[in-house]
Formats: structure tokens, C-alpha cells, sequence
């Protein structure tokens, strides 16, 4: 499987059987070539508009998917699960309902992957058991509209994964209002090389005594 990251909370997962893309979007700070998917996972309610995906390499329609639920297409289990982009005592002090998001959770290839698509709270413990054991967890770590550094640790902490790739963080040719992926890095005592392109062949690979952190390049 190899994984690669197009900024935000966008990432290609290219598998044997099957490609999946998660979060693709039309944005002014990038513009990533169109994506190819046999599959397209949107975390953000009402984010339809943002979908720019050329099609499967055959050619076809993607199989589009973006509310909680279960799906499975191509021998890829997908779960959808909701959340939200604001802690309830940010709701409360507002005034104004959070904004929905799904967290996905796909059994892709060898691996029990998980999506926090846009999540702004910390996860209580039924949604951890719904989460179940992650091979590679997507986290949101820059903060604004979404989890920040500290949070996002706490997050970590409690799902235990084996890999964590950061995604919505600062980037300069993007010019997001986000911060630095170096806060998270920072909390967690690691200082990984950046990577164009993550592979992992099999879940031997797997880091077996601690979490591993892949921070990757935009591609």
C-alpha cells in the first residue's frame, strides 16, 4: 500500500485491488493534479462541491461515500462514524451548532485504518471501542477548526495506534491558518524524516513496541 498526502485532510491510498481517496477538494492555496479513485470517502457534510476526482484508471465513476454508516466496495469494509468539528462546550459558548464530521474507518489491504476526517473534540469511550484496534491513524493537528496539538495528542494516546500521520497542519505553499506539525512532534518526543510517499507492504511491518509517527511532503 502506499500512501501519499495532497494537503489538509486529503490522501490517496493505493492498494492492490483497489484506490481510495479520502477528502479531495478544489482550494485556491493548492491545486493538486486530479486524483484517481476507485473509492472517495468525504468527512465533512455539505463538502460535495469540493470533489475533484478524475475517475477509476478504468475509467468509471468513483463510488462515492459521505455520511456515517457501513459500506464495503472492491473487498474494502468501510465504517463511518459520526463526529464533530467543535468540543460541545465550544457549541455551548457560541451558540451555534458544531459542524458534522465522519470519521472513516477502513480494513484496506492488511491494515485497520482510521480517518478523523475534521474532529475537533477528544473521543469519548464508546467511539474509541467503535474505533477498535488502528493499524494507521489520519489526525488532525493544527488546531483553528480542528484538533490541536494537545488534543490531538490526547487522542493519539487514547486509540494507541501503531503509525500516526499528522494532516491539517501549516504548509507554506498553502497558506492555511493551521499550526505547525513541529507542536505535535514536539509533545510526542519524536523527530521523524519527511517522506514523499509512505509504502507499507504487510502488517509484519507494523511497528511492534511504539507508535511511529510519518509526516509526509505534499504531493
Amino acid at each position: 500500500m502506499d500512501i501519499t498526502w495532497h494537503g489538509h485532510s486529503c490522501f490517496t491510498l493505493k492498494g492492490k485491488k483497489a484506490t481510495v481517496v479520502v477528502d479531495p477538494f478544489s482550494d485556491k492555496g493548492f491545486s493538486p493534479e486530479k486524483l484517481k479513485g476507485d473509492i472517495v470517502l468525504v468527512s465533512l457534510v455539505g463538502a460535495e462541491k469540493l470533489i475533484s476526482v478524475a475517475g477509476t484508471s478504468s475509467g468509471a465513476e468513483p463510488v462515492i461515500f459521505d455520511l456515517p454508516g457501513e459500506y464495503e466496495v472492491k473487498e474494502v469494509a468501510m465504517q463511518g462514524i459520526q463526529a464533530w468539528t467543535q468540543p460541545k462546550s465550544e457549541e455551548e459558548k457560541s451558540g451555534e451548532k458544531s459542524p458534522k464530521t465522519t470519521i472513516f474507518i477502513m480494513n484496506f489491504e492488511d491494515f485497520r485504518i482510521c480517518h478523523l476526517g475534521s474532529i475537533g473534540h477528544t473521543i469519548p469511550d464508546e467511539m474509541i471501542e467503535k474505533i477498535g484496534d488502528v493499524d494507521i491513524l489520519f489526525v488532525p493537528v493544527g488546531g483553528k477548526d480542528t484538533l490541536d496539538a494537545k488534543k490531538a495528542h490526547e487522542v493519539i494516546e487514547d486509540i494507541e495506534p501503531r503509525i500516526v500521520i499528522p494532516m491539517k497542519y501549516f504548509v507554506d505553499e498553502e497558506k492555511t491558518p493551521y499550526d505547525a506539525v513541529e507542536n505535535i512532534l514536539k509533545l510526542s518526543g519524536v523527530n521523524p524524516e519527511r517522506k514523499d510517499v509512505f509504502s507499507i507492504a504487510k502488517k509484519a511491518d507494523l511497528p511492534q513496541e511504539k507508535t511511529e509517527y510519518v509526516v509526509l511532503n505534499v504531493k
